[in-house]
Formats: structure tokens, sequence, C-alpha cells
């Protein structure tokens, strides 16, 4: 017999009997819950720790399915063969008690869980304490086991959805067809559409409202961006360029930062009106139209006599970080240009799902015109020339070479922030990378030409050192950047950077695991930029050290009349909180070690 006190209703029995889990998925993907919960890059929120949590479950629990699949196909026949050969036959199993079997281990699940995330806390603090971001408490984080546990269930019903549409089709395919051919023709089509939903429909109708979103945003005017005045700025009534096509982010570049009297503020010393150019989507119909255009207003504003012109390939929307553009200027006194063009109003982590090429190709045909052109000045009067990329501008910037010697053929000096996993240069540099060095600090051929810094601290110890080259090349990588170390490969490979000693800011109990890493990584993506500056993807006043690294240059007093400076002004230097009416918060005081020499 059996306990009456045990028994459900049976409008109850019949509802468990509908949407009971499965035990082995059950237990795996609470398995995988919990090794979510476990130190990633940077501390997650609640949202995309309970994200994570969802996402490793429900893979957990795919797997248990899967594994019982296994057992009452093949093992569990076997099994009863093999019994009643001994002459005994296997007790049956009474459905009741595996209700409240299956209903029990479910609360230990719940419970469980819960019990773990008030551990798990502390993990998160650890990370926290490495990025300088604030830690929530055990009791506010128990409210990851509600988000996580409802994107898990929703999984697993959708998972359902997709076997009952197998089941529909296996039986309404023509019977005259055999038994396993309408089964694997069932599969294959189910495969076919699960396969098109995650590879183009979803990221499709994702694509698809953000470019409505942000086409709209594209258009309008950004506040306090008055339209400029200065002959040096795109999009003044001296420009080739029409002040609405630039796009909102080119309007903020060209319309806002400091003219020559604010620098001189900023600086003590006399300064020149710095040059922006920019080329919006609108303003030419071609990715080399647009950069067609750019050259001619680096012509049409005097950029060739200036000291320094950089190359700036932007993000997805259009973006020039305001931080490198002012650091260039403080640097050099406003004698400077920068030019950039938009390839796209599409954010960055949406233009890479959408398409990188599309950011390639747009960086290939800016750098190629602005070099092609460059080389046409004069040999010993040529301003020197820079490049700078972040994120989706290092992709953007490096499709423009094909090797490293391409580079240094090309442009005296390189800072390239945050680089994507996916970059190509960076890749093939970081594999080749001298043995004994780490992937997270790496060191390439001595450094001679190349160098990876994860920090200012990094920086500082490059001033000075005389190994480096004249043309030089600098990585800014952090540890704790998702933007870096994010791949495919994390599914199934270990990658060297998870082997190695952590970086300076990454947890050293992180640890690889098959799948549960990869959404980790995932899930702080969209995080990357939501930590204090000199962790995630926040690069902030580390530019201004990179920028001043690239800029060195002994030997141009003897290659040029032109004088060089002297490194008088004190150091660090103090840049304004804000660019004149724009919120854009720029570092208050940023240190950059001053090299002997630069142009001026």
């Amino acid at each position: 017999g059996w306990c009456p006190m045990l028994a459900f209703p049976p409008l109850v029995e019949r509802a468990w009997d509908r949407l009971r889990p499965d035990p082995a998925g059950l237990v795996l993907g609470s398995v995988f819950f919990v090794l979510a919960l476990t130190p990633s890059l940077i501390p997650r929120d609640i949202l995309f720790q309970g994200v994570a949590c969802g996402l490793c479950a429900a893979t957990g629990y795919l797997v248990g399915v899967w594994l019982s699949w296994n057992w009452r196909t093949w093992v569990s026949k076997v099994v009863q063969i093999l019994w009643e050969a001994s002459g005994r036959s296997l007790p049956s199993w009474v459905p009741r008690w595996r209700r409240r079997v299956e209903f029990t281990l479910s609360v230990i699940v719940v419970l469980g869980l819960n019990a773990i995330l008030l551990q798990a806390v502390h993990w998160q603090q650890q990370v926290a304490s490495l990025t300088g971001y604030r830690a929530y408490t055990p009791a506010q984080y128990l409210l990851v086991f509600p988000v996580g546990f409802s994107i898990w269930m929703a999984l697993v019903m959708v998972g359902r959805g997709f076997l009952r549409l197998e089941a529909w089709l296996k039986r309404h395919l023509p019977q005259r067809l055999p038994l396993p051919v309408r089964s694997v023709s069932s599969w294959i089509i189910v495969l076919v559409l699960v396969f098109t939903l995650v590879n183009q429909a979803i990221p499709g109708i994702i694509i698809r409202g953000a470019e409505s979103a942000f086409s709209v945003r594209n258009s309008a005017d950004p506040p306090s961006t008055p339209r400029p005045t200065a002959a040096e700025r795109s999009g003044s009534p001296d420009s080739l360029v029409a002040w609405e096509s630039l796009g909102a982010y080119g309007k903020r570049f060209v319309g806002r930062g400091l003219n020559a009297q604010g620098l001189e503020k900023v600086t003590s010393r006399p300064a020149s009106e710095p040059i922006r150019v920019y080329a919006g989507l609108e303003s030419a119909g071609s990715d080399q139209a647009r950069a067609a255009l750019v050259v001619e207003e680096l012509k049409r504003t005097g950029a060739a006599s200036r000291s320094a012109i950089l190359i700036a390939p932007t993000t997805g929307t259009g973006w020039v970080d305001p931080v490198a553009a002012l650091s260039l200027e403080v640097l050099y006194d406003g004698d400077t240009a920068i030019a950039a063009a938009q390839y796209s109003y599409l954010p960055s982590g949406v233009q890479f799902i959408a398409d990188t090429d599309r950011a390639r190709a747009s960086g290939k045909a800016l750098v190629t015109a602005v070099v092609a052109w460059w080389k046409t000045l004069p040999e010993g009067d040529r301003p020197r020339l820079l490049l700078y990329g972040e994120s989706m501008g290092v992709l953007a910037g490096e499709a423009a070479f094909d090797s490293l010697a391409d580079v240094l053929d090309s442009v005296d000096g390189v800072l390239w922030a945050g680089p994507p996993n996916s970059s190509r240069l960076w890749q093939d540099l970081v594999t080749r990378r001298d043995p004994g060095t780490g992937e997270v600090d790496p060191t390439y051929s001595a450094g001679l030409t190349v160098r990876f810094a994860q920090d200012q601290e990094d920086m500082e110890a490059f001033a000075g050192d005389t190994t480096w080259g004249d043309q030089r090349i600098l990585y800014i990588q952090h540890a704790s950047d998702p933007v870096v170390w994010w791949s495919p490969r994390l599914i199934r490979q270990t990658p060297d950077w998870l082997r190695e000693q952590p970086g300076k800011d990454r947890s050293p109990t992180m640890r690889w695991m098959p799948y549960i890493t990869f959404f980790q990584v995932s899930a702080d993506l969209p995080r990357a930029m939501n930590v204090p500056a000199g962790h995630g993807h926040r690069y902030g006043a580390e530019i201004l050290d990179g920028l001043a690294l690239v800029s060195h240059d002994s030997s141009f007093p003897s290659a040029s009349p032109r004088p060089a400076r002297s490194w008088s002004a004190p150091w660090p230097l103090s840049l304004p909180m804000t660019e004149p009416g724009a919120g854009q918060r720029l570092p208050q005081s940023v240190t950059a070690p001053p090299p002997p020499r630069m142009m001026p």
C-alpha cells in the first residue's frame, strides 16, 4: 500500500503528468545552474546573472533528456533482457510513486538552488572587488533564482514544442513511407527549422528592429550640439560635407570638443584650432565615396601642415571616442587633424551580429584613402600619421592591412583598445607571441614594434624604453574585457588565457567549463561598459597614455625643419569633466608619461 497523506488530487496528478520535468534533466540542469554562478570576467547584475543561469540550466536539462532517452531506448531494454534471462522479473514502477519522487526532487532542486545562491554571492563580491564595482547583498542576489528559473522553464517549454512538432510531422507524413524514414524526415525538418530560427530569423528580427529604432536616432540632432562655425570642422559653412548628412554621432564629433581657447586653458600653452573631419552615411553613397570626401576635407582644412593626423575608424553607430579625440588634441596643442567616417547607425553589438564585414570594408576604404593621400606629401615634411580604433574600430582599422609589415609601411603609430577576439591581426600576433609569455600579457618579437598593456601601470613601464622603435603599435586589453576574450571556441575549447595565471583584474577562481563559460562570457558582453574605468571594456583615461606612447618619434628633429616640442608641461594633465555642451564624461585627471620629443 501507500500512504494516503502523500496522495495528490486527480487534477494535480494529471497536470503533473503533463508538465513534469525529466528527472535526469532536472538534476543536470540544476548542476549547470549552480556552475553558472561561478566567477566570470566582470560582476553581473541580477538580470544577466539570471540569463546566464537560465541558459546554462537549459543546456544541462537538454543533456539530461538526451541521457534519459538513451536509457529508455537502448540501456533499459538490455537490462531487462539480462534480468529476465536470470529468471527474475523487474519490479513494476508505481506511477503515483514516480510522481511523488519527481515532485520531491523538484522541491529539493528549488530549495537547494536558493541555498546555494546565498553562498554564490561571495563569488560575485570577489569579482566586484577586483573591478571596483558595487556588490549585491545575499538577500538581493536571491532574485537571480526567479529570473534564471523562469528562463530555464521557458526554454524547456520551447524544446517540448519542437518535440511535439516532430511527433506531429511523423504522424502526418505520408503513411506509405516506412516509420524510420518518417522519423528521420521529421527530425531533419525540425533541425532545419531550429537552425534557421537561431542563425537567420531571430538575428534578422533583432537587426530589423534595431535598424528601425536607430535610423530615427541617427537623423536626430543631438542636444546642446550647435553646428560648428570654424572652417576646421566638417559640417561648418565652409565644409564640403552638409551638416544634415553627418548623423547624430558625427554631429557630436564635429560639434563638440575643445577649441583653441579651451585647449589653452587646459595646457597653459598656445594652441591651434584642431581639425575634425567626418563623413556620415548620408554624406556619400559608398564607403569609397565617403573616404574620398574625408580626404577632400583634409585637404580643404590644411591638415597637411599639422603635426599629426589621426585616422579613427568608428564603432557601429559612427561614434568616435571623445576621450581619444581630446587626448590627441591636448598632446599636440590642437595642431592635429582627426579623420573619421560612418558605416552604420547600429550599435556595435548589433552590428557585430549583423555584419562585421561592413565595418572592415569601411575601415579599409578610409585608411587606404588617407594613407594614399598622405604618401603624396613631401616625405621630409609629412604630419605624423596615427591610427586609432576601439572595439569594432579595431576590426575596421586592421582591415586595410594584410600583415604587420603592411601596417608599418603605412602609418607611424597605432593604438588599438579592446580588440574583439575575431581581430585577425591581433589573433596572428598573439598566436605567434614569444615563448613563455601569456595570451593576456603577450610579448611579440621582444617588443621591438608591437606591445600589449593590461592597464596604465604597464604603459608607465614602457615610457622611456629605448628598445621600442619609432614606429609603435600598442594594444590595450583588460584581462576582464569580455569583448577581447569572447569567442565561440569557448563552447568546446579551453583558451590559453584561462590556463595561465589570471590577468590583473580577473578572478583567480574562474575556471573553464564547456558551454558554461561560453554562456557566462556571453552574458558579460552586454555589461562590458557598466564597470568603472580601467576594467571591462572601459578604457577611458588609458587612451591618453596610449596615444602619448605611440606618438613618440625621437628621429623627427633631424628629419624635418619643424622644431620638436620640449615636454615641459606639468603632468598629470587635467582635462575637463565634460565637453562643451555635452554630457559625455571625460577623465578629470589623467596621467601619461611624456615622450622625450614629439612633433609640435
